[in-house]
């Protein structure tokens, strides 16, 4: 008997110890952390060969390599549970490897998941940045900010980051989002007065989808920011009329804002077509909350 015991009170001591264990791994990298995080588990799953399987292009590097980088600084924002920082991260860190880009003018910051669209640190460190996607390489001269990559390169990191550091003309993807932070900042969406056709002619040309704005507009309806939030889909329906996507969204705008009437209009209207099962259970939810509410 006393053996039977004290083998299970071994086997109990092993689970806790191994619940323990489990529970010590970090299940994201959050806040400011460096490259050893990034090579420890589980992280290194994904970093390890990322990071040695990529090959900067020489040319350019050697380009690189002869450039003063000592007035330079580059903030790197991440996410360890995203794909794209994933692939993008360790390729980066690669390329300034090679080029022996100074590790004290590296800031790595890891950003939270609580929803996949904040893109937030524990120090809050993105503030004002506009970091809606990640990763976002962030290139500084002298504290003042002279470009960014957005997510992915527009060529590849050694070219874009060339053009970047030659300071030429270099237009990170998502370029709305650099002009919707200035409103955002500004006030721009609050006034009232504001032409919302005169703004969707000057988001126009920088959008490359409908997704962009429809982000951020639920970003800024996660933030409480419900009348930005509202114009922003405004502004999409207006470049994007034919989709139903937009249409669904700017009625959830017009709900969340309590104008019931146009939330209805623009709701039944988006199902026009729609042939999303998803979306159009969505939808319904949505007229459903609308109509009760009525």
């Amino acid at each position: 008997m006393k053996q039977i015991i004290m083998a299970m009170l071994c086997l109990a001591l092993s689970i806790n110890s191994n619940a323990q264990n489990s529970a010590a791994v970090p299940r994201i990298l959050y806040g400011a952390c460096t490259t050893d995080s990034l090579r420890k588990m589980p992280f290194s799953d994904w970093f390890t060969p990322g990071y040695e399987n990529y090959h900067p292009d020489s040319i350019i590097t050697d380009r690189l390599k002869k450039m003063k980088t000592d007035q330079l600084h580059i903030r790197v924002f991440f996410g360890s549970w995203c794909g794209d920082s994933k692939r993008e991260l360790p390729r980066f860190l690669k390329l300034l490897s090679s080029i022996s880009f100074p590790s004290g003018q590296l800031e790595l910051i890891g950003v939270g998941t609580s929803d996949s669209l904040i893109k937030q640190s524990p120090a809050h460190e993105e503030a004002g940045l506009g970091v809606f996607r990640v990763p976002v390489f962030i290139v500084y001269q002298n504290g003042k900010e002279i470009n960014r990559i957005n997510e992915f390169p527009v060529y590849s990191l050694e070219k874009d980051l060339l053009t970047i550091f030659n300071r030429q003309s270099y237009t990170p993807n998502y370029r709305s989002f650099a002009l919707v932070q200035q409103w955002l900042q500004e006030g721009t969406l609050l006034n009232d007065n504001n032409s919302i056709r005169g703004l969707a002619e000057q988001l126009r040309p920088l959008l490359s989808t409908e997704y962009e704005l429809n982000s951020l507009g639920y970003l800024l309806l996660k933030q409480a920011k419900k009348k930005e939030a509202l114009q922003l889909f405004r502004i999409n329906y207006l470049v994007y009329p034919e989709s139903t996507n937009t249409a669904s969204s700017l009625g959830e705008g017009w709900l969340e804002n309590g104008n019931i009437p146009q939330a209805v209009i623009m709701l039944e209207h988006s199902l026009t077509g729609n042939k999303d099962p998803e979306a159009i259970r969505e939808i319904l939810g949505l007229l459903y909350k609308a109509k009760k509410e009525k």
